[in-house]
C-alpha cells in the first residue's frame, strides 16, 4: 500500500477514525494524576474539532498505538516528558514521520494550536502518494513494454473487456486488473493485448 511502512499502516488526518491518540505514561503511583490529565488534553484538542481518542489500555507503549491505533498522530503523556524536558509535558509523535524526525516536546497549552499539523500530514503523504505513482505507474504503448512496466510496477493500459484476453494477458504476465481509473482519456484505444478490439484504459 502507499500509505503504511514496515510498522503497518499510515492513515491520512482525513481519514484516520482518530486524528491523535493520547498514551498516558506513568507509573502506578501516578495513574490516577496522569489519566485526568490525560482527559484534560483531550477535552482542549475535541474544542479544536480533532478526533481523539485516549488509549488506556495496560501493556500499550506509545510506538504501539501509534503504528495500530488508525491515528495521524500520537502524544505520550507522563513522567518521562516532564523529566525529559521540564517546560513540556507532551511527546508529539508524527506517524507520516518514523523514528526521531517525527517526535518533538511540546507544551500541552500550545497543542490546540498544533491543528495545523494535520494539514502537514495531509499534504505530505499525498504528495509521496502522487510521487510513488509517478514511480512506479507507466503507459506502455505495446504488449513487450507492458509485460517489463508490470514486472515492476503498474500499467495503465487500454483493455477490451473481453474475459478469454484478461486471461491471456494474466497467463503471460502474471498481471490482474486492479481498477478502472476515474479520469479516462476521451474516447477508447486499441487493447493492450488484441489490438484490433478497442476499450477503456485500466489499470493493472
Amino acid at each position: 500500500m502507499v500509505h503504511g511502512d514496515d510498522q503497518g499502516l499510515i492513515l491520512p488526518p482525513r481519514l484516520a477514525p482518530h486524528q491523535v491518540v493520547i498514551v498516558p505514561i506513568f507509573k502506578t503511583d501516578e495513574e490516577g494524576g496522569c489519566l485526568r490529565a490525560a482527559k484534560k488534553i483531550r477535552e482542549q484538542l475535541v474544542k479544536a474539532e480533532i478526533r481523539v481518542k485516549v488509549d488506556e489500555r495496560e501493556g500499550q507503549s506509545p510506538v504501539s498505538s501509534l503504528t495500530t491505533g488508525k491515528c495521524a498522530a500520537s502524544l505520550a503523556y507522563g513522567d518521562r516528558a516532564r523529566r525529559t524536558s521540564p517546560k513540556a509535558s507532551v511527546v508529539l509523535a508524527r506517524r507520516d514521520r518514523p523514528g526521531k524526525e517525527g517526535k518533538s516536546f511540546v507544551s500541552r497549552t500550545v497543542l490546540p494550536g498544533r491543528a495545523a499539523m494535520l494539514i502537514e500530514i495531509q499534504k505530505a503523504l499525498f504528495d509521496r502518494a502522487l510521487a510513488f505513482r509517478g514511480r512506479t505507474h507507466s503507459r506502455p504503448k505495446n504488449f513487450d513494454e507492458f509485460r517489463q512496466a508490470v514486472e515492476v510496477g503498474f500499467a495503465q493500459s487500454y483493455w477490451c473487456g473481453d474475459s478469454k484476453c484478461e486471461e491471456q494477458i494474466k497467463e503471460a504476465t502474471k498481471a490482474t486488473l486492479r481498477c478502472i481509473p476515474i479520469e479516462q482519456p476521451s474516447g477508447t484505444g486499441s487493447c493492450i493485448s488484441a489490438a484490433n478490439l478497442e476499450g477503456d484504459c485500466y489499470l493493472w
